[in-house]
């Protein structure tokens, strides 16, 4: 088998960077290493090496977008898989299998072996992990144009841009076609989970299985400025859903549905802004279909022991 590392060297910090290379430097064994050097370049990278039909292992050296660029360049071709080594800021779709320190080390890795998980094709790409629209995406939309002030980086934009939204009108009038059911309503948020998290550990979706073929929708509706904070906080932390079903507290404004399918769109025929695997731009819509199994992803050693002790067979 084949082992190529691509690194995003723009990927969280550059000492983590240089950690990776001093390892990378002392494999015992035939590898390759690549540099991305902008959007759109592990996707390129990935599908040059997979049109070699000798059997693959991706390593993706970065973030969640890293991640996704991957996996969209790999997912077609079954002499590929696609592992993680998270060196972004949010790591979330190594949540689903542990934390993401259980993925750094290169020997796990290594001696990993690949599992065959879900992917979502949304708006004519591939996600991952989760769909968004509305007050999430809106926030993390905003966020890199703060980053550019001076003392504006990290925690501080992310603060200036949630104040930003909430001295603006919030919510969206959307429709949301849940396979064949129509809902209507004012939302706040609408996500479309294919795993947990989100956003840096936003655990969205806790009931959220990889392997199911089928996607977990949780819409949030419109509520008062002085609810959010309370109803977002439980929304973070994975507790408006527990024991199979949104809590009763939190029942006259979130909303749970499984599906195959979803689409979203503005009744008032703007824009919205979508995430997509933590890729924020304005759309006319988002549209969401599961790929059952399309993918095969690595589970480090010690996490695929744990996995095949508690997880039914599954077969791509």
């Amino acid at each position: 088998m084949r082992h190529l590392f691509i690194i995003n060297p723009a990927a969280g910090k550059k000492e983590t960077t240089r950690q990776l290379e001093a390892l990378l430097a002392k494999l015992p064994f035939d590898h390759q290493v690549v540099y991305t050097q902008g959007e759109g370049d592990a996707q390129r990278i990935t599908e040059e090496a997979v049109a070699d039909p000798e059997p693959i292992r991706i390593y993706a050296c970065g973030g969640d977008g890293t991640l996704n660029e991957v996996f969209t360049g790999a997912y077609p071709y079954k002499n590929a898989e696609v592992a993680s080594v998270p060196c972004g800021s949010g790591n979330d779709f190594v949540r689903n299998f542990g934390a993401a320190e259980d993925f750094l080390s290169l020997a796990d890795n290594i001696a990993g072996t690949a599992v065959p998980v879900d992917l979502v094709a949304a708006n004519g790409g591939v996600s991952a992990a989760i769909c968004s629209v509305g007050l999430d995406s809106e926030v993390a939309y905003s966020i890199p144009k703060y980053r550019r002030l001076p003392l504006c980086g990290g925690q501080m934009a992310y603060n200036i841009s949630i104040v930003e939204r909430f001295l603006q009108p919030m919510g969206h009038r959307l429709r949301i076609t849940v396979d064949d059911d129509v809902l209507e309503g004012d939302y706040l948020i609408a996500t479309v989970c294919n795993g947990v998290a989100y956003g840096g550990g936003f655990r969205a979706a806790p009931m959220a299985d990889l392997q199911d073929g089928v996607l977990d929708v949780i819409m949030v509706k419109k509520m008062s400025r002085m609810r959010i904070a309370g109803v977002l906080s439980k929304y973070k932390n994975g507790l408006h859903y527990q024991n199979g079903r949104v809590v009763p507290e939190l029942s006259d404004v979130l909303e749970y549905r499984r599906a195959q399918k979803v689409l979203i769109e503005p009744m008032d025929g703007k824009a919205v802004i979508t995430n997509i695997d933590g890729e924020c731009t304005p759309a006319d819509s988002l549209s969401a279909q599961v790929l059952p199994l399309a993918a095969r992803f690595v589970l480090p050693a010690p996490l695929y022991a744990q996995f095949e002790d508690r997880a039914p067979a599954v077969t791509a």
